[in-house]
């Protein structure tokens, strides 16, 4: 998986192989804070950013990093 311009689906072992090779990948949850709070799925050292202030704070996504989104 290279560069993309366009985002690309991922499956979760796509996603575990990303880590096994070391890249990084950055885990962005983008729950609603409601769904978020009464969930207890989520990733360890994942990114909480609700996909409606995306936007507004795209500044903490990591970059050069591969980035999976995630809405579980």
């Amino acid at each position: 998986m290279g560069e993309a311009s366009e985002p690309v689906r991922v499956s979760p072992e796509e996603a575990w192989r990303l880590i096994e090779e070391g890249r990084a990948p950055v885990f962005l949850d983008t729950r609603n804070a409601r769904h978020y709070a009464q969930s207890d799925v989520q990733i360890p050292g994942s990114l909480y950013i609700w996909r409606g202030e995306l936007e507004a704070r795209i500044g903490e996504v990591p970059r050069g990093r591969p980035v999976v989104t995630y809405c579980a």
